[in-house]
């Protein structure tokens, strides 16, 4: 299908300009104020609307597995979620599979989410063991597509946790072999310490949630890491920071020359913990937790000077029933919905409160993932050659979250009630129409793995 995006402002990294879209053979063709039209190419108006080139979310969590049971959203409600919200790629996670190598789990796990997707998709590798033939398992796994390893300073209770001189060892064949190294940062010994004080007090309720994982703990392991890892002179990515002292931690590793790379979330920029101290606290819980509003002012501060790379959700949704199983704040279900809220949402909280350039979505929603992981120059980017993802966005389009608007299968959004301003109203992937008009117009299984050609940044 060929299509002629005409009449839009198109929205890269480096401003925005008035221009038409050519869309032919998947591909975007051309891209400017000069197009001749084609026999046979259907004209999208895209007046008064910005043209966005296609949102990735770098940070999913997809039916995953975990603790007993299984997130609310698989892989084509996940992505059919993601659609709606204008994201046409998502970066999920393989986990290690007893008896296969890193390459056979992330292969099994490709199988597990083609049948389904509705978006593209690509996978990070959660590493919890060194394995025998390190080197050469980072290499295949590269090889098959995979560009980053994911890995915990918390959770050893859980099976997570790598120890230090692990960690060290993973990070730097990973460096070897070309894959980017990304860590949930929490300080482990500092966390089961509390928790095991707070039990003591009976202070376990959810409502306790955030002063069970207090922001020290993810500044304290951001310090760490950056200062073991940046000694070695490797980079390293720090997902979900959530904090003021978080972003304060990231800045004195960049002070001292180490090469950090940082990622926020909607929720860290828009919810604060007086939530957990509500009726329903438990749909609110996630790791990191939600902090204070200083810290919101602090992340935002952050997010307009251009000291965070990537804005992703880590969606990990459950449903109501699934949290009210949790008895604590120590065993509730960690995780949220936000794929579909994803691009609204730093929109209207980044550009329409707070002044932020349009080209700063580009750059942390599209263009830096992208890069960060190997899908440049065929995603995160409005250019010919590149795949034809875009997502046409009405800023003026008044739309209130609701549970009932939503295209997750869990049964709450943690935004409910909340007004944005700015929504897509057209989104293509690779050149296909997938929504429109408030209408999910894709089919499961269309979407492609995209192979990673590995960090380059």
């Amino acid at each position: 299908m060929s299509y002629l995006i005409k009449g839009g402002i198109v929205i890269t990294e480096k401003g925005a300009i008035p221009a038409d879209v050519a869309i032919d053979d998947q591909r975007i063709s051309a891209v400017g104020s000069d197009i001749r039209d084609s026999p046979g190419r259907i004209t999208l108006d895209a007046g008064g609307k910005y043209v966005f080139p296609g949102i990735i979310d770098a940070h999913t969590h997809f039916a995953l597995r975990s603790r007993g049971t299984i997130t609310a959203d698989d892989f084509e409600s996940g992505t059919k979620a993601a659609i709606c919200g204008g994201v046409t790629t998502v970066i999920d996670f393989s986990d290690e599979i007893p008896g296969l190598s890193l390459a056979q789990a992330a292969q099994a796990r490709i199988d597990e989410a083609k049948p389904h997707v509705a978006t593209d998709f690509a996978l990070h590798m959660t590493m919890t063991k060194a394995p025998d033939n390190l080197d050469r398992e980072l290499e295949d796994l590269l090889k098959l597509g995979v560009g980053a390893v994911k890995l915990f300073t918390t959770y050893r209770a859980a099976g997570y946790l790598l120890e230090k001189d692990v960690f060290i060892r993973v990070s730097k064949a990973a460096h070897r072999a070309g894959l980017l190294v990304t860590v949930h940062a929490e300080d482990n010994d500092f966390v089961e310490s509390l928790e095991a004080r707070m039990k003591e007090t009976g202070e376990i309720a959810p409502s306790y949630h955030a002063a069970s994982r207090p922001a020290k703990a993810e500044a304290l392991a951001i310090k760490n890491t950056a200062s073991i890892l940046g000694e070695a002179g490797l980079p390293v990515y720090f997902v979900h920071v959530s904090s003021g002292q978080g972003l304060e931690a990231v800045r004195e590793a960049r002070r001292k020359g180490y090469s950090i790379y940082a990622e926020t979330a909607p929720h860290y920029l828009t919810l604060t913990s007086r939530l957990y101290a509500g009726d329903n606290a438990r749909e609110f819980i996630m790791t990191p937790p939600l902090r204070d509003s200083c810290d919101i002012d602090t992340l935002w501060d952050g997010v307009l000077n251009g000291e965070f790379h990537v804005i992703a959700t880590d969606h990990c949704s459950f449903t109501r029933k699934q949290k009210a199983q949790g008895t604590s704040c120590f065993n509730t279900l960690p995780g949220i919905p936000g794929v579909e809220t994803l691009l609204p949402l730093v929109h209207h909280e980044g550009v329409v409160k707070r002044g932020m350039p349009l080209s700063e979505i580009a750059r942390m929603l599209s263009l830096c993932p992208a890069k960060l992981f190997g899908l440049y120059p065929r995603k995160g980017t409005i250019t010919p050659g590149a795949d034809a993802d875009i997502v046409i966005f009405d800023p003026n389009l008044s739309e209130t979250i609701t549970s009932d608007s939503q295209h997750s299968k869990a049964d709450y959004t943690p935004y409910e009630g909340r007004t944005v301003k700015g929504y897509p109203t057209t989104v293509l992937l690779r050149g296909e129409v997938v929504y429109g008009n408030g209408t999910f117009l894709g089919v499961a299984g269309n979407g492609e793995f995209i192979a990673s050609k590995g960090w380059s940044y």
